[in-house]
């Protein structure tokens, strides 16, 4: 009679891991798990830095890029003419662009940017702060020395 018991309380423990088993996987299976994308599949943002050569305004900030890779930028509201203006170089990979300043007493200041929308009246690009420049492409203006 004890073996009996043993005999029936052990199939009904291995029913009871089986249906608990059964009831895991079937809600496991309920949720699809995302595919894993590596990388590689996204592809870069190209832009053509020939774009960027010429003119640029913002306001009353200019920008003129020269295919050499050298650039200046001067804000007429401050009364500054080009000539005054902060000299930088730029560099356009994919769509990292990078203003590195070059200041009057030596050194260089390195500006990053996410480079969004280059046509070729269009230039858009942010940093990580959240500020987001949007410049047009201008014809040489009355006052550019």
């Amino acid at each position: 009679m004890k073996k009996k018991r043993i005999t029936i309380i052990a199939l009904l423990a291995a029913i009871a891991i089986c249906t608990a088993a059964a009831i895991w996987i079937i809600n496991e299976s309920k949720y699809v798990k995302p595919e894993r994308i590596e990388p590689e599949v996204f592809e870069d943002i190209e832009f053509d830095s020939d774009l960027l050569i010429g003119l640029w305004s913002e306001n009353s900030v200019y920008y003129r890029y020269s295919d050499d890779g050298s650039a200046v930028t001067w804000d007429v509201a401050d009364d500054i003419a080009e000539s005054e203006g902060t000299r930088l170089s730029w560099e356009l990979r994919h769509n990292l662009f990078i203003h590195n300043y070059i200041m009057e007493i030596g050194g260089v200041v390195p500006k990053m940017y996410n480079m969004k929308q280059l046509e070729l009246d269009i230039l858009e690009y942010n940093d990580d702060y959240g500020v987001n420049h949007v410049f047009k492409r201008v014809e040489e203006p009355d006052f550019v020395n």
